[in-house]
């Protein structure tokens, strides 16, 4: 009977009193930020019937609320001068102890900022990035100067699984294209359902020069990664490899910042360098094609990378150059 009655007391008193939300709001230095606006919703499935609780954080950046919820639990907290936090989906059948940041709006600036959706034009050989131009090197683009390399290469490994006649596939395959008065090739066949395994290496053409990984990655914020690039840590290659076969392994709450342009002086010192953020992971394509939103600034030796979306440095008819985070 004991366990019976413990179980039966623990859904007494939670449907009585609920779960406990505590959250505690701090800013880009982990410092509180009293009387910032906070919000705590206990979510149900139905449009309307939300329970949601605000208020005003403490003096040590606290406010809490205790609830029930059928679907999850939602936090938001903002304060003028900062970015905006929206905490979503948290477990509903809990109680909950977190810290929300957000950071400060210090100095936005103008950046060349893009998704770049690049289609790597050729296998085995290392091609130059411009991250001011938004294009691989010339001859293949316009590019100018070399930011940062790719090398690609990927296999053909037979049909998708799924298919249990081939023949049919490829019939049906042809009819589509003839219906869209595209030409069917066995390329393009192969292209949209084959097993496809791809590697892509990443490298820099000078000493110096490379990327670091960021892990401190607010997914709940405009501002996900830090506001400058750090001075050190820079490592000079990376490497990425997918199947189109497999469940995705684009990781979500990790970016990068690289130094690249770099000039150094006799003594092998850094004169002068570029600094650029990639927000989220570089994601692969194994069919062969890379996508990764970027922000990089112009200005030597300047490591903010906190963007004015008002500002962007490339034309607003450019692809790729509608970026609302900064």
């Amino acid at each position: 009977m004991k366990p019976f009655i413990l179980i039966t007391v623990f859904f007494i008193n939670t449907f009585l009193f609920g779960f406990d939300i505590k959250m505690r709001v701090v800013d880009d230095e982990a410092r509180p930020v009293p009387e910032a606006h906070a919000g705590i919703s206990f979510v149900m499935y139905r449009q309307g019937t939300d329970v949601e609780y605000d208020g005003i954080t403490d003096k040590n950046g606290f406010f809490g609320a205790n609830g029930t919820a059928k679907h999850s639990v939602y936090l938001e907290a903002n304060k003028p001068g900062h970015y905006e936090a929206r905490v979503d989906r948290l477990p509903k059948d809990k109680d909950l102890d977190l810290t929300v940041v957000i950071p400060r709006i210090i100095q936005p600036i103008p950046l060349y900022a893009r998704r770049a959706d690049a289609v790597i034009p050729i296998q085995n050989e290392w091609l130059g990035y411009d991250f001011e131009v938004g294009d691989w090197i010339a001859p293949i683009g316009a590019g100018k100067v070399i930011d940062i390399r790719f090398k690609f290469r990927n296999e053909f490994k037979g049909y998708l699984d799924a298919f249990r006649d081939l023949a049919d596939e490829i019939a049906f395959s042809k009819r589509a294209f003839a219906a869209r008065k595209e030409e069917w090739t066995e390329e393009k066949f192969k292209f949209l359902a084959g097993k496809w395994d791809g590697e892509l290496e990443i490298s820099f053409p000078s000493a110096k020069e490379g990327l670091v990984e960021e892990l401190r990655f607010l997914k709940y914020s405009r501002l996900k990664l830090p506001h400058q690039a750090p001075l050190e840590g820079y490592g000079p290659t990376w490497r990425y490899t997918d199947n189109s076969y497999s469940p995705p392994t684009t990781r979500e709450q990790v970016g990068f910042f690289l130094r690249t342009r770099v000039k150094l002086d006799a003594q092998g010192d850094i004169i002068s360098a570029h600094y650029t953020k990639i927000m989220g992971d570089i994601r692969l394509a194994a069919q062969g094609s890379l996508h990764f939103t970027y922000y990089f600034n112009p200005t030597a030796n300047d490591r903010n990378l906190e963007f004015d979306p008002t500002k962007n440095l490339f034309r607003t008819n450019h692809p790729g150059a509608h970026i609302i985070d900064p």
